[in-house]
């Protein structure tokens, strides 16, 4: 199975960033590189060893071998699945993300400068909408309860 992926964020209480970028179609495989290769680097963010992972509900989240990676890290990393219409922390900075890549002119003209972009944007998020997020977190997930998993404004 291969999905079109493109970017994934770190977001700790003491910080957000960095974005890790990725074009193209990715198989489990790539996934699990990706993993191993940027996602496990952050954990170090978290200093109480809290780092939880959490992605969607896609078929390349979702394959044994993905699975396997989880478990044989799982000392290290927290796999949080996020059933379809749960609360997602990171949805709304996202929105963030974006009016600071819109907000530059002339706007980055690779890739490359879109990401660094991207990276500084995120990592110069106030400590102050980070901490809103993760206490907004028990309001989302009771509306997604209180909505039998349907779709939730937030």
């Amino acid at each position: 199975m291969r999905q079109i992926c493109d970017d994934w964020a770190a977001i700790c209480w003491y910080s957000a960033g960095p974005v890790i970028t990725v074009s193209g179609r990715i198989s489990a495989g790539d996934y699990v590189d990706i993993l191993g290769n940027q996602v496990h680097a952050m954990v170090h963010m978290f200093p109480n060893n809290d780092a939880v992972s959490e992605d969607g509900s896609s078929p390349v989240h979702t394959t044994r071998i993905v699975d396997s990676w989880f478990a044989d890290h799982e000392d290290a990393l927290q796999h949080l699945p996020r059933p379809a219409q749960s609360p997602d922390i990171l949805k709304p900075l996202w929105s963030v993300l974006e009016s600071g890549v819109r907000s530059r002119f002339p706007p980055p003209p690779s890739l490359k400068q879109l990401k660094d972009v991207l990276n500084e944007v995120l990592c110069n998020i106030a400590l102050e909408t980070v901490h809103n997020l993760y206490q907004s977190m028990p309001r989302r997930i009771q509306a997604v309860l209180q909505a039998n998993g349907d779709p939730t404004p937030y």
